[in-house]
């Protein structure tokens, strides 16, 4: 017992050091998880060695991994991004992963072998993009949307990639009555999810909801994601994709959210003990042995994945800067590809030697990855050589341009949200000729039932604004919540036509600041404006004369102007 505790004191304090390391330096957690492992482990200092505790508690953090996954990518989400998922994901699995299975083939590798590593190769991280491209406003740009659409994909792909292993594990070959009767399995118990989510689980989950009891409710949704995985399980199918299953039924659900903020946590410490196995399982003297190894996976995980993804997503009549760009943002190895290749490790599947220097590449193509999405600009100007140069206009941009000729003197509204759509209804009844600008499709669809005049079209692309009138608007104003992606915008509108007034909506205090400094450019803090708002309501509840609270509040304006924004204009 006090063996056993004390490994577990030294497990979660190395962790914890290496989570706050990894945050520090904003690199993914799960290479601080995977070093804990690698250090730890009997290649180093043999403090922890696996077991049947670590290992199951890893499966079931693979587990919630891949319910949560279930829960974002729905059934409905799905079906309605169909076409660009299929398209764009097919493509690039396409151009990686056969050329990658064929080089492994002719260096020697076995078939199955080869196909496995090679696939694994294809994919990238989701949880690492899609986090770095929403820290920097891009997730509903055209190349943002694109890479999304790959992983998503490939998200799909990884699931019968693991019932095909699964069969692999068993020692059988996975001939095609082998494959049918594992999808055949599956089909079973999606149907049988499907019946369970409409007949009992959603009555279940609302009747504990609706009584507020959050514990209830945490242990129930992890009951779901347990069940699942055993119903897998007890087919013969892998217990993830159970819980993959599970989570898509459920992600159509109005509980959705509330299971995702509840489970996170279980999920983001049991798929941290999932790395830390994996790094347990590295071995630090075969890899320093073997250099070149590493290198040459890290060139095919970074450089030449890079060229290939962009040769794809050229395919799908992407523009060739967004094209590189798309490309370099996928230009690494995934959490998928750990879970295939730790999985092949326990199993003992394919010889060590070969896969561990494969593990490094990921790790280290990885750790690479925040640092070529943040400069994924400049490179892939650079590689389309393009420079400043003004790209070919898109379907979207024509289509702007031949609606807007005849505008002059209107506002350019950027972002169809609940604030861009309450502005547009204003000016609206006002009678200011204005024009929305919203690059997410489902927005676009929801701005215009409402009756906006809205287009579909990416507002950082200085094409798409010059196609809305940006040469003869009166102003702009910018909506993002994301401040990185107004503040880029902004700064394009300026070079532009440096004279135009711009209006934009920011929320920190640090974004106003850096708005601030720019000319012609007027901020609308939303905290500031919402406090004086409040105030005005409370002094006006208070039964204080609106000749007083109008000199209440513009005395604060006053205050807020020149004590902590000299020289700045506000609102």
């Amino acid at each position: 017992m006090q063996a056993l505790l004390g490994t577990t004191l030294i497990l979660l304090a190395a962790c914890s050091l290496a989570s706050m390391a990894t945050a520090a330096f904003r690199v993914p957690a799960l290479l601080g998880y995977l070093s804990v492992g690698v250090v730890l482990g009997p290649s180093v200092i043999g403090v922890i060695a696996p077991g049947e505790t670590l290992s199951f508690l890893s499966e079931l953090g693979v587990a919630l991994l891949l319910f949560m996954v279930g829960l974002e990518f729905s059934l409905g989400h799905f079906w309605l991004a169909r076409r660009t998922v299929l398209m764009a994901g097919a493509l690039q699995m396409i151009a990686v992963a056969p050329p990658l299975i064929l080089l492994l083939m002719w260096l020697g590798q076995p078939g199955q072998s080869a196909a496995l590593l090679g696939t694994a190769a294809a994919m990238s991280s989701t949880a690492l993009v899609s986090r770095q491209l929403a820290d920097q406003g891009e997730l509903t740009t055209r190349h943002g949307r694109s890479a999304i659409a790959v992983l998503v994909f490939q998200d799909l792909a990884s699931v019968p990639l693991l019932a095909l292993l699964a069969i692999w594990a068993r020692g059988e070959s996975p001939r095609i009555e082998h494959v049918l009767l594992e999808v055949f399995g599956v089909l079973l118990l999606f149907a049988a999810a499907a019946l369970a989510s409409r007949r009992l689980l959603h009555g279940l989950l609302g009747w504990v909801a609706r009584r507020g009891h959050e514990e209830s409710f945490v242990l129930v949704s992890l009951c779901v994601v347990v069940a699942a995985a055993a119903a897998a399980h007890a087919v013969g199918v892998s217990a993830a994709l159970g819980a993959f299953l599970a989570g898509m039924v459920l992600g159509e659900s109005d509980f959705r959210h509330h299971m995702e903020s509840h489970l996170r946590p279980f999920r983001d410490v049991l798929s941290g003990v999932f790395f830390v196995t994996i790094g347990l399982q590295l071995d630090a003297a075969q890899i320093l042995s073997a250099p070149l190894a590493v290198l040459a996976w890290l060139v095919v995980l970074v450089p030449v994945k890079i060229l290939l993804n962009t040769l794809a997503l050229r395919a799908t009549r992407l523009s060739a800067l967004d094209a590189w760009r798309a490309g370099i943002a996928l230009g690494h190895g995934g959490e998928f590809a750990l879970l295939l290749l730790g999985t092949v490790l326990q199993q003992h599947l394919i010889p060590a030697t070969v896969v561990q220097p494969m593990l490094v590449a990921l790790v280290l193509s990885m750790a690479l990855a925040p640092l070529l999405i943040r400069h994924h600009d400049v490179l892939a100007r650079f590689l389309s050589r393009t420079g400043g140069v003004i790209q070919p206009p898109q379907a979207e941009e024509v289509e702007i341009a031949a609606q807007t000729t005849r505008y002059r003197n209107h506002v350019i509204v950027c972002g169809a949200g609940e604030l861009g759509l309450t502005v547009s209804e204003i000016l609206r009844h006002a009678g200011v000729v204005h024009l929305l600008l919203e690059a997410d499709a489902q927005k676009v669809e929801a701005a215009r039932a409402a009756g906006a005049p809205v287009f579909h079209g990416d507002a950082s692309r200085p094409d798409t604004l010059l196609a809305a009138g940006l040469t003869h608007a009166h102003l702009v104003v910018l909506t993002f919540a994301h401040a990185q992606q107004a503040l880029r915008i902004a700064q394009a509108i300026a070079e532009r036509r440096p004279a135009l007034t711009l209006w934009v909506s920011c929320r920190s205090t640090t974004a106003a600041d850096a708005f601030r400094a720019m000319p012609n450019v007027r901020v609308y803090q939303q905290s500031f404006a919402a406090a004086i708002g409040l105030a005005e309501q409370v002094m006006s509840t208070l039964g204080m004369s609106t000749e007083l609270i109008e000199g209440h509040i513009n005395a604060m304006r006053r205050r807020l102007d020149s004590s902590r924004f000299p020289g700045s204009s506000s609102s």
